[in-house]
């Protein structure tokens, strides 16, 4: 368990330090992301795209990786997608974020 422990913590002090060189350590939550997909601007908060914990979403929008993004020429994250289809996307995420678990 000790091994384990010890373990986790060498993990955590790598992804910050990957955190620090590749992005910011401690983005906030309700920073406004401004994404170009595939020319179409959408903007979501941080915390929408990143709240399905473990996916590519979710560290893609950290903030780990802000440094190495591809960039647009007016600085916003640059993504080779089908603009409708991420659109869907995050307005799944969002209709998560504002919803009750009742629903």
């Amino acid at each position: 368990e000790n091994s384990l422990m010890l373990r986790l913590r060498e993990l955590d002090e790598k992804k910050a330090a990957t955190a620090r060189s590749n992005g910011e350590a401690d983005p906030a939550n309700d920073d406004r992301i401004e994404v170009n997909a595939g020319g179409t601007i959408i903007v979501a908060k941080r915390s929408t795209l990143t709240q399905l914990k473990g996916t590519r979403m979710e560290a893609l929008f950290s903030g780990r990786w802000d440094k190495k993004l591809q960039r647009d020429n007016h600085g916003r994250i640059f993504l080779d997608v089908n603009p409708i289809g991420f659109r869907a996307i995050v307005d799944y995420l969002n209709e998560m974020a504002i919803s009750s678990e009742d629903d």
